[in-house]
């Protein structure tokens, strides 16, 4: 797949929220949150489309402990872990509009120093909402600190075909250097069939 930036929003001032929004409509979501934090805990959860209902469940786990479940929730629950310091975070969302978006979240937060072992938090979740498809990422804050200037939220997005795919014009010709087999591609049907 090939994946570009669909969004990103940067903080120039401390902040609780970082959203990007107007998206384009795409079926797979890369989501990553930087949380430079200013003091206090950055309790970093997500929202989408701003839906704040119970709509959201989640299975997670803390440093390979066991799991806790969360069901009916406001949001995507805390995705980076619960001491003070600097927070980051890698979501991928299976973004379908007729169908649960589905998403695994690996997340990381730090205290300063060499002597602090970082927080590490895995999370599988799903948002409930069968009808429309993910336009508004926003990370929330519900910790005692905040997202500092620098922090930022960036959407990467791909539709699962590959540029190189996509370009390759119907009925066009390979052959193999080393083997001389020929091979003609189908763009309906995106694949190579050897010629004969």
């Amino acid at each position: 797949m090939v994946w570009a930036v669909l969004g990103k929003t940067t903080l120039t001032s401390a902040a609780d929220s970082i959203t990007v929004d107007s998206l384009p409509v795409k079926k797979h979501l890369l989501v990553q949150v930087k949380g430079i934090g200013t003091g206090g805990t950055i309790n970093c959860n997500f929202t989408f489309n701003n839906d704040t209902g119970g709509n959201y469940a989640i299975r997670e786990s803390v440093n390979g402990g066991s799991d806790s479940v969360n069901v009916q929730q406001s949001n995507t629950d805390n995705l980076t872990g619960t001491v003070t310091g600097n927070v980051f975070a890698t979501v991928n969302i299976i973004n379908i509009a007729s169908k649960e978006k589905i998403f695994i979240s690996d997340g990381i937060e730090s205290a300063s120093g060499a002597g602090n072992a970082p927080e590490r938090k895995e999370l599988v979740g799903k948002w409930d909402n069968t009808s429309d498809a993910i336009t508004t990422i926003k990370a929330n804050n519900s910790g005692t600190g905040s997202y500092n200037e620098g922090s930022e939220l960036i959407v990467w997005a791909s539709d699962g075909t590959d540029v190189a795919e996509t370009t390759i014009v119907d009925g066009s010709i390979h052959e193999e250097s080393d083997t001389g087999k020929h091979y003609i591609w189908s763009a309906t049907n995106k694949t190579w069939t050897e010629v004969s």
